[in-house]
């Protein structure tokens, strides 16, 4: 009965500890928070430029076209429901001077970016110079309560970053006096991007958990967090500035590859003293998953102050989550159960990432 009891314990311990990594969230979503990009010119003759690039399979299915959120939707298929597509785009985006809605123009549809993305242009006209601003966004927040959308807004008095989500679905502005917002303000908007990249980034997290189930001590979690964080800024700032461009894809698999590594180096007890540099190396690889998150953001802000502001956020979103899990951990390495449940959990890691790099090859 004893033994049966430490069982269940452990087992009820690790559901919780890995669904507060994971958010409940199922394998299939790691990491495809479902991300708009967005970027909206104001002239000064009254016209408003609203594109915007989305996810192919978003598009499909809130167009209602079947998909199973992997296999490539073709062209053809957007196009048999493109009266429907461009009244959708219609009445999600909005456009408002002085309070009163500027009507859309004819929606433009451009497939080059087949099968991951499709960019969309719709014209708003308003009747004479702009003072007051009122730009609205809609799109997928009823198919997704995470969406969400980020970009820029291009004023004749200056540029800013704009990013919306389930919450924030309209921005109101005085072009008249729309100078470029201070420093410290864009750097805010950016900080909390990082945040949200982090917290929304579920490979990551499950990553950094697995390299903290062997390491459950202050000095060893300090230098795997370090070394990660050192790591991950490091690509991060080289694909930033161009200095290296890996492809996506295959970044991705790797990522899930390193959450596997990881797993199998817990149930095998192998490395553990050495975790921090298993933390460093793979923390590159993850520094180029960062980087997706950045690579279509306009640098209004100046391309130190992005880099800067977004990787701030990551880091404080990390720190955050560790400090969350510390004491959890602290608790769970003092049972009589931990190692037992250690490899069991990490058993349970490793499937998740297999699941991740058999999907990801398949999408590839």
């Amino acid at each position: 009965m004893p033994a049966r009891c430490e069982f269940v314990r452990a087992a009820v311990f690790l559901c919780v500890l890995i669904v507060a990594v994971v958010g409940g969230e199922p394998p299939a979503t790691a990491h495809k928070t479902s991300l708009s990009r967005i970027d909206v010119a104001v002239s000064t003759d009254g016209t408003v430029d609203y594109r915007v690039r989305v996810s192919a399979h978003d598009l499909a299915v809130a167009l209602g076209i079947p998909t199973d959120l992997v296999t490539p939707v073709p062209k053809a298929a957007f196009e048999t429901r493109r009266d429907t597509l461009d009244d959708y785009v219609r009445t999600r985006l909005g456009v408002l001077a002085q309070g009163a809605p500027c009507p859309p123009g004819s929606v433009d549809v451009d497939y080059a970016g087949l099968p991951n993305e499709i960019a969309i242009a719709v014209p708003f006209h308003c009747p004479g110079a702009i003072r007051d601003l009122t730009v609205g966004y809609f799109l997928f927040f009823d198919i997704d309560a995470a969406h969400r959308s980020l970009g820029t807004l291009r004023l004749p008095g200056g540029t800013q970053e704009i990013l919306f989500d389930r919450t924030v679905t309209r921005l109101d502005v005085t072009v008249a006096s729309a100078a470029e917002a201070p420093w410290y303000a864009r750097l805010g908007g950016l900080v909390r991007l990082g945040i949200e990249h982090i917290w929304a980034g579920i490979d990551h997290l499950l990553f950094l958990f697995a390299l903290l189930v062997g390491s459950v001590r202050v000095w060893p979690i300090v230098k795997i967090v370090t070394s990660f964080t050192a790591a991950h800024s490091l690509t991060l700032g080289l694909a930033w500035f161009d200095v290296v461009s890996p492809p996506a894809r295959p970044i991705e698999v790797l990522i899930a590859l390193s959450i596997a590594f990881v797993a199998i180096e817990n149930i095998l007890g192998r490395g553990l003293s050495h975790r921090w540099m298993v933390a460093g190396g793979f923390g590159l690889v993850h520094g180029f998953g960062f980087y997706g998150a950045l690579r279509d953001l306009d640098i209004a802000s100046g391309a130190v102050l992005t880099l800067f502001g977004f990787n701030l956020g990551v880091e404080i979103g990390q720190l955050a989550v560790v400090g969350a899990l510390f004491m959890p951990l602290v608790w769970w390495a003092r049972q009589p159960w931990y190692a037992i449940s250690a490899r069991a959990g990490s058993g349970l890691i490793l499937v998740i990432a297999g699941w991740w790099v058999v999907e990801r090859l398949i999408a590839a």
